[in-house]
């Protein structure tokens, strides 16, 4: 009975996407040890307090986990965040405030980094909506297919490379990454509407993970094939 009443009560995939509906863990502020849920700021002592391990870089920054983000809002809130966390603002504060004001901007930091760049982006809600740490550190995985059209690219670029110089070789790589980058960004709103779905669309939504995962893969092992002609030259 009790196994039942918690799957019902189990929230969907698409809401835990939402900010406002995600849940909250409750802990106590380490000032005036007040009950607090994941305010950035005691609302009681207001001091800073620490970004718990579940907050992932959309909920430091507070915005909703898409792929698809609005370039104004996303530095919106990272100025928000980085006012309130900034070390020159707790210059007179305690050692242990300033200590995790310096620990929460850097995470600021790093979430702003990571979800400016749309790759990274989409590497890391890829994770996230798989149920993955909030701070992954994920590594490429290449399928076979794939691994044997990057050798044969990287065969073919170095022949460029020693007979018709690094331009022409790095336009032959630009006409491969090109399309595929095109192919990611399309998907973007394709699977932001699948997570803001029904649950039959689950389905659809893994295999559209599982393509744009395959696709940055492949565009960060041709991306290193480019940056070798450019380390090179």
């Amino acid at each position: 009975m009790s196994d039942t009443k918690t799957a019902e009560k189990k929230p969907s995939q698409a809401n835990l996407l939402h900010p406002d509906n995600r849940e909250h863990s409750h802990s106590v502020c380490w000032n005036c040890e007040k009950k607090i849920g994941d305010e950035d700021v005691c609302p009681s002592c207001v001091r800073v307090q620490p970004f718990g391990p579940e907050r992932d870089y959309y909920s430091i920054l507070g915005l909703p986990a898409r792929l698809t983000l609005d370039p104004r809002l996303l530095v919106a809130a990272y100025h928000e965040k980085s006012r309130t966390f900034h070390p020159d603002h707790h210059v007179e504060d305690s050692e242990k405030e300033q200590t995790i004001a310096l620990g929460n901007a850097s995470l600021v930091n790093l979430a702003f980094r990571t979800l400016r760049d749309p790759f990274l982006r989409a590497h890391y809600f890829i994770g996230h909506v798989k149920g993955e740490p909030a701070r992954p550190n994920r590594k490429a995985v290449l399928s076979s297919s794939d691994l044997m059209e990057i050798m044969d690219l990287k065969e073919e670029r170095d022949a460029l490379l020693a007979s018709q110089g690094p331009a022409v070789a790095e336009q032959r790589l630009r006409a491969v990454i090109d399309p595929i980058e095109q192919e990611i960004y399309h998907s973007f709103e394709e699977i932001d509407a699948l997570v803001d779905g029904s649950e039959d669309g689950r389905e659809k939504l893994s295999k559209a993970l599982a393509t744009l995962s395959e696709r940055l893969e492949k565009r960060a092992y041709l991306q290193n094939l480019l940056k070798e002609i450019r380390e090179a030259s």
